[in-house]
């Protein structure tokens, strides 16, 4: 049986910020016009309110899944618990990786520095600040 189950996306804690990370990684969010858009749900589930929302087959998945805000601060995934192993994974990661290199430009621009992305094959993407 599948359901439903949350995820805390740790570091996530805007939405706008996710939707634009989201589309930067090509990945078009759905947002409603006035309030949350509900998860189709399956046969074995119901579906449940998220604020934004992702169809069926993004990233693989087998399910349509989104994020929720909370109280406490983090954004959750709520996404089918078939499809949680996938996101974690091919999701989650590369979506804080995306925030993150977005805060930092606009901590740059701030500073009046230029930021330059270095992307070898032999190691990680680095990040590289220089004055203006």
């Amino acid at each position: 049986m599948s359901r439903y189950v949350h995820v805390s996306a740790t570091a996530l804690t805007d939405l706008d910020e996710v939707a634009r990370a989201l589309a930067s990684m090509g990945l078009a969010a759905q947002r409603g016009p006035r309030g949350p858009l509900m998860l189709e749900g399956s046969f074995e589930c119901p579906g449940e309110p998220v604020e934004l929302r992702l169809p069926a087959g993004t990233l693989d998945s087998v399910e349509d899944f989104g994020f929720v805000r909370t109280a406490e601060g983090p954004l959750r995934l709520v996404c089918g618990e078939l499809d949680r192993t996938l996101l974690v994974e091919r999701l989650l990661a590369p979506l804080r990786a995306a925030v993150t290199e977005a805060r930092i430009r606009n901590a740059a621009t701030a500073a009046g520095l230029e930021l330059e992305a270095v992307t070898r094959t032999e190691s990680p993407r680095r990040l590289v600040l220089r004055r203006s």
